[in-house]
């Protein structure tokens, strides 16, 4: 985390939207070309592999138990009675983000190849949330279960995951190939424990992959302040009730309504487009959405403890495969 932005990490009565982090590292077997943005590259390749571990139904079947299979509880979530607007496996978040370890530039650079030797490491940012937590051997042994990514079919391996801490903690070893052992988990970090004082008067929002927030039916290009927050809140208020057992117990509308009092004094972000391949729709998409930074003005307090966990589990459109990436900066940051 940035300027003021630390979240601790442990548990308290108020933590239950919890999140833990681990980064991922795969080696090339081969040669290896893909494209340059690798969020929905990964993404893909991974819910393969987690089905097939994880799903006791054959493939082209109906699962027998969904209520009790962790694919289904992972990847189609179903919205339980009385979910109000949720009421689709679509419309509710995932309980993971696959995050590239590199950031998303202009079109070009999102358009581009990007060329591995044999021996290259490959490495992303992998976040569960929730009750995906309890589900981590499960994305272990997914994510060994990985050999090939891309449209190409090309040949990847697991090399080891290590466990992000809180802060500057140190990663932590979780799996090597070399010993094929899987180590503790990584500890959870806590909505309730994202804490510290923000920078008096003005911040810093950095996107630093494409990001996609929707208000009135369509993409926003300009970065206001209380449509970003409504945004963030949003996701944070189903990630809690869908994947961590109980909803946000907040002020909404008063939230809402106090995010509007912070100004947007300088936006330097930019409208980027790039296209990404969907295999579960058979055709290519084309997105847009911006990056670049944003500079406001106001009282933070309330906002502070979302901010700092959202840079956890991103926000917007496309954030379980990496999109909607920020950092909260201290205005010189």
């Amino acid at each position: 985390m940035e300027q003021g932005g630390a979240c601790s990490s442990g548990t308290s009565a108020s933590g239950l939207l919890t999140a833990s982090r681990y980064r991922v590292v795969f080696v090339a077997r081969a040669p290896v070309d893909l494209p340059s943005y690798l969020g929905s590259t990964l993404r893909g390749a991974f819910g393969h592999a987690f089905r097939a571990v994880a799903c006791p139904a054959a493939p082209g079947f109906d699962c027998p138990a969904p209520a009790g299979c962790p694919y289904h509880l992972i990847f189609e979530t179903s919205p339980p009675p009385g979910s109000g607007a949720l009421r689709t496996h679509e419309e509710i978040p995932r309980p993971f983000v696959i995050a590239p370890a590199d950031v998303l530039g202009d079109a070009a650079e999102a358009q581009a190849r990007r060329l591995l030797a044999a021996g290259d490491e490959l490495a992303f940012e992998l976040v569960l949330i929730g009750r995906a937590q309890e589900f981590f051997p499960y994305f272990v042994v997914a994510l060994r279960e990985v050999d090939r990514i891309g449209r190409g079919r090309q040949a990847v391996e697991l090399r080891r995951i290590d466990a992000l801490g809180a802060g500057s903690a140190a990663p932590r070893p979780v799996y090597d190939a070399s010993d094929n052992l899987v180590r503790a988990a990584a500890q959870p970090v806590s909505l309730g424990e994202c804490a510290g004082e923000p920078p008096g008067g003005r911040l810093a929002i950095e996107f630093l992959t494409q990001t996609r927030l929707k208000h009135e039916g369509r993409f926003v290009s300009r970065p206001e302040f209380q449509i970003f927050f409504r945004r963030l809140l949003g996701r944070l208020s189903s990630l809690s009730r869908f994947h961590c057992g109980a909803p946000l117990e907040v002020d909404f509308r008063g939230l809402i309504d106090q995010a509007a009092s912070v100004r947007l004094v300088r936006d330097d972000t930019r409208w980027t487009s790039w296209q990404r391949y969907s295999s579960r729709q058979g055709r290519r998409m084309e997105w847009e959405g911006m990056v670049g930074r944003a500079l406001y003005a106001g009282d933070f307090a309330p906002f502070w403890s979302f901010l700092c966990f959202g840079q956890l589990v991103h926000v917007g459109h496309g954030a379980t495969f990496g999109l909607g990436r920020y950092r909260v900066h201290g205005p010189a940051g």
